[in-house]
């Protein structure tokens, strides 16, 4: 079975490395050596198994995870990721290190950050060694997590400009969604109204195109004043709203094994973290 599944991969690599490459070919294709891995036992690392077919099966899920991503699919991100544990943990003896190790631990770090789930994130980075944490692919959560936990979300955003690969993109915009969801929260419990340039300032968006933070503003219920160009809240913030707006959604909760993370600031009080954007939002008001 070797050969057949080598081939299998190599054509798989191809489609997903060509430019402009159909991306459901890709799909289809992994849909298919999915049921083939797990019709032959290989979804599952055997340890018995032929070498070769387990690390063709490695690579084979490791494409899948990126592709998923790619996609922007995290629910077929984290069947991935999940089985892509025991080729890492239960194998590490019996097959040679994967040359997509780094890439995917990366991910998966960056994943739970995004869902906040710090415990697992901080389990994870405990039993890494030191020359693992230098990699830039895992380098680069570490640094948002400590960022996150410094309130520094300048720096959240502007990494948008340092990501490894593309998969990282797509996690590091769901992150800033959780990001802007605290401040979001965070102005609507202390702020009365707020001039449209403080609120693009503040959600990291581009004051010169309005047309995202509209859109955002719209879905959190803010009213806007296009004489005095300033949003007013729903009455109906709360306090606690901050908690709530970074709580998994249901369509998430299904994607990173267990989701039980409370938000990115799980430990740290909202008001430590956003203070120096609300002093930011302070200066603009009075500018204004």
């Amino acid at each position: 079975m070797s050969v057949d599944l080598q081939q299998s991969l190599t054509e798989l690599q191809q489609l997903f490395d060509a430019p402009g490459g159909s991306k459901d070919e890709v799909t289809k294709r992994l849909t298919k050596l999915k049921l083939e891995l797990a019709s032959s036992g290989l979804y599952f690392a055997p340890p018995t198994a032929n070498t070769q077919d387990l690390v063709a099966a490695r690579s084979i899920l490791e494409l899948g995870s990126f592709h998923s991503l790619r996609q922007g699919n995290l629910k077929s991100y984290a069947q991935y990721n999940f089985a892509l544990q025991p080729f890492y943990s239960n194998l590490d003896s019996i097959l040679p290190p994967s040359p997509n190790r780094p890439i995917t631990l990366g991910l998966h770090l960056l994943a739970l950050l995004s869902e906040g789930l710090l415990t697992e994130f901080h389990t994870l980075l405990e039993t890494l060694k030191v020359d693992a944490l230098n990699d830039v692919f895992v380098k680069l959560p570490v640094d948002l997590e400590r960022w996150l936990m410094e309130g520094a979300y300048n720096k959240v955003y502007r990494a948008k400009d340092r990501v490894p690969r593309e998969e990282f993109g797509f996690l590091l915009e769901r992150l800033m969604g959780t990001v802007r969801g605290q401040i979001a929260a965070t102005i609507e419990t202390s702020y009365a109204s707020l001039p449209l340039a403080s609120a693009a300032t503040l959600l990291f968006y581009k004051s010169g195109d309005p047309s995202q933070l509209t859109e955002y503003t719209f879905q959190r219920g803010w009213s806007f004043s296009p004489a005095t160009h300033t949003f007013t809240f729903p009455k109906s913030a709360k306090p606690d709203i901050a908690l709530a707006a970074v709580q998994p959604s249901e369509s998430s909760t299904a994607t990173i094994d267990a989701m039980k993370g409370k938000g990115v600031n799980k430990g740290v009080p909202m008001r430590t973290m956003v203070g120096p954007a609300l002093k930011l939002a302070q200066q603009l008001e009075a500018i204004v």
